[in-house]
């Protein structure tokens, strides 16, 4: 009886917050002169005050357009200065030019997407650090950025201009603020970073 009256309930705790569908703006890729990536990646309002942007866990999943067509780019750091605490700053410079995915792995990478989930920060990560990997793709000229460190839990940021929105930061439409999981997938999707 239990079961029959908790059926077709919408209880809370029953599925993952997702985000709004995202707005499409289609001249994206037209304003960045048809360049997906950018020289560097946006910091924006960095908490840590090292370069590595947000770190706090994602709060809902994000609703992706489909990659039609997509590149991925290499980041690796460079030393901006010294934090107000006595650390170093980072910066993230793109390394060689943006490669373009083929069309035959858009599935394999929109599989890795749709994959994506909330961390739990249980886990325990290398104290490492290594290049960061962003994927850039296209739906209708749209642009979403999705960043992934190859270092630690390889951790993932979404932004949804990667010229002028810092990856995970706040109001994005259909990807979130925040980390996420699911780097390694990706990476491997595409066969680049050290776990491939």
């Amino acid at each position: 009886m239990a079961a029959l009256a908790l059926t077709g309930c919408d209880l809370p705790w029953s599925s993952t917050p997702t985000a709004d569908s995202p707005e499409l703006r289609t001249g994206e890729l037209m304003a960045a002169s048809d360049r997906p990536c950018p020289q560097e990646l946006p910091i924006g309002d960095d908490p840590s005050g090292h370069g590595f942007g947000v770190e706090a866990a994602a709060d809902e999943l994000p609703t992706l357009l489909e990659p039609q067509e997509a590149w991925v780019c290499q980041y690796n750091t460079f030393d901006v200065g010294a934090t107000p605490s006595g650390g170093t700053t980072y910066g993230w410079a793109l390394t060689g030019q943006p490669a373009p995915v083929a069309a035959g792995d858009l599935p394999d990478l929109q599989d890795a997407l749709n994959d994506l989930s909330l961390p739990d920060f249980s886990g325990v990560c290398t104290a490492d650090l290594g290049p960061r990997w962003m994927v850039v793709y296209t739906h209708d000229g749209d642009l979403t950025g999705v960043v992934v460190d190859d270092y630690g839990c390889r951790e993932v940021r979404l932004t949804d201009n990667p010229h002028t929105t810092a990856p995970g930061a706040d109001d994005q439409d259909g990807t979130v603020a925040g980390v996420l999981e699911g780097g390694a997938a990706i990476l491997d999707a595409l066969g680049v970073g050290r776990t491939s």
